[in-house]
């Protein structure tokens, strides 16, 4: 297969699991702790008050600022887009899907700020750094998501939860009897002519112009001229890694921490909500779940690596400020805040990042959701640190510090807790290739489109015969 033909189709999830793994282990390499994403918003919103509205809502807490991390996801997507030729403004979504997303980039905005954290930053982050905490907010997030997505389905909407809508796969869908595979396909839709989608465009177009105007400044901290040009670069890089990654894949942490239990859904369960066959093959298929396990084992074996060999601390994820405690009320609060509002937005905050830059309708209104998201928290920040931050449960702030200080008591334990990591990723490969019926190569090389119409093919054999 040449070059070209592999940069212009989808990929298989697991190499999108690869490019964000690796991004996470260039950044911690260079700065020593996983890749902050959600606060770096905050600040471009801040930005937006600072240069044209003249006010202090987020900025009260959060200096004005450009994140280049977010810049570079956006680069990344957007150039998938350019090279499979194929911008997703042509899926065209009913308002209350644009509704149901601007609710959820507000539910998942709060959960940051009282989690300390996204998705992104407690699953990649913590739990490869061995985050009892970032542990916990991804299990306690799990059922709030599945009853979200149950959510969902009483509204008729759950077929539009796809990890991506390519146009080719759908069109195939055309005269089957897999009506929820084609929701978003209208010939006669003109997204130049919907005026949410102009507006929503115009509002992302206004705060990147925001923030660039901040940064050419260069009176903050990621200014140019104060961040040196290398630097810049490497942010940014980081950033494309995890944009071209998601973009090529569709890969989300949400429906990661999914798809395992959806190996005990039976096929009428999955009917009777409306799913995308597409998507079932995704979750029965383990694929996001298996790029998450790249992703943190990756991160994992770096961060042992760079503790054993070169004396590196194990990375912080939870910080606990002025209070004591690096795991309280508002990780168990959060946890369940960033699950809800990740199925409303179909997908994660960097995945929704993605899709924005990507075109998609819910990625576009998921935005102005997350400055909404913000706002109780930095209108009445003491308020909730006192409610949230003040009830503390455990004061060590990963597993290691629960640990008696022996190194190869610590050292013993790592090897274990990385041993499982690898065990969970081998189990997913074997079990998902074997649930949608591939061989472990094909699972690891063709993309999910490729592997669900191949299946449509078997199935239309099968009927023939």
């Amino acid at each position: 297969m040449n070059i070209k033909k592999i940069l212009t189709k989808p990929w298989s999830f697991v190499w999108g699991g690869f490019l964000v793994g690796l991004a996470e282990v260039i950044y911690f390499v260079k700065y020593e702790t996983p890749i902050p994403i959600t606060t770096g918003l905050a600040k471009m919103f801040a930005s937006i008050e600072e240069n044209i509205t003249k006010t202090e809502y987020i900025a009260r807490l959060y200096d004005a600022d450009i994140h280049w991390i977010i810049i570079g996801i956006l680069l990344g997507a957007f150039l998938v887009a350019i090279l499979e030729r194929e911008h997703k403004a042509w899926a065209k979504y009913p308002l209350r899907m644009a509704f149901l997303a601007f609710i959820g980039g507000a539910t998942f905005g709060l959960g940051t700020r009282i989690a300390q954290g996204c998705t992104t930053w407690h699953y990649l982050g913590g739990i490869p750094a061995m985050s009892l905490t970032s542990i916990v907010v991804a299990l306690v997030s799990v059922p709030f998501a599945f009853l979200a997505f149950m959510f969902m389905t009483k509204l008729d909407v759950a077929g539009y939860m796809k990890h991506h809508e390519k146009h080719a796969t759908v069109k195939h869908c055309i005269g089957l009897e897999y009506p929820n595979d084609t929701l978003c396909y209208d010939p006669k839709y003109k997204p130049y002519k919907d005026p949410l989608r102009i507006v929503l465009t115009a509002f992302l177009f206004l705060l990147l112009a925001s923030a660039f105007y901040t940064a050419f400044k260069g009176e903050s901290a990621e200014g140019i001229g104060r961040l040196p040009w290398i630097e810049i670069f490497l942010k940014t890089f980081v950033g494309f890694l995890l944009g071209f990654g998601i973009g090529k894949t569709g890969f989300g942490t949400e429906c990661a921490v999914m798809a395992p239990h959806s190996i005990h859904m039976s096929q009428k369960h999955f009917d009777s909500m409306k799913v995308a066959k597409i998507t079932q093959t995704m979750f029965t298929g383990l694929m996001p779940f298996t790029a998450l396990m790249v992703a943190i084992v990756m991160f994992n074996i770096a961060i042992l690596v760079m503790w054993i060999f070169f004396g590196r601390d194990i990375p912080v994820v939870v910080e606990a400020g002025r209070y004591k405690y690096g795991f309280h009320l508002g990780h168990l609060v959060g946890g369940p805040l960033l699950g809800i509002g990740a199925v409303l937005m179909i997908g994660c905050e960097v995945m929704t990042y993605a899709r924005a830059s990507m075109g998609y309708l819910t990625g576009l209104a998921s935005l102005p959701g997350f400055f909404f998201g913000y706002l109780p928290f930095t209108l009445y920040r003491e308020k909730f640190e006192e409610i949230f931050f003040s009830k503390g449960i455990i004061e060590a702030r990963n597993m290691l510090e629960l640990l008696p200080d022996n190194p190869y008591i610590r050292y013993g334990f790592a090897f274990c807790y990385t041993g499982i990591l690898i065990s969970l990723l081998v189990w997913s490969i074997r079990k998902g290739s074997q649930t949608v019926k591939v061989s472990p190569k094909e699972y690891l090389t063709e993309s999910t489109d490729e592997i669900f119409l191949k299946g449509l093919e078997a199935e239309e054999l099968k009927v023939k015969n």
